[in-house]
């Protein structure tokens, strides 16, 4: 086998695996702890009046 022809395989392997990790995939899955944010859920406090 040439060189040319080994890298031009090695160089093809190389794109393809590249594109299969940096791809993504449109999963959006949360994190479960930034759902439940007591922040956002707790009731406004109530002035009280003297």
């Amino acid at each position: 086998m040439s060189k040319k022809m080994l890298y031009a395989t090695l160089s093809g392997a190389l794109t393809v695996s590249m594109l299969a990790a940096c791809g993504g995939t449109e999963d959006t899955e949360e994190d479960p702890a930034m759902e439940e944010d007591p922040a956002m859920e707790e009731e406004p406090a109530e002035d009280e009046e003297m």
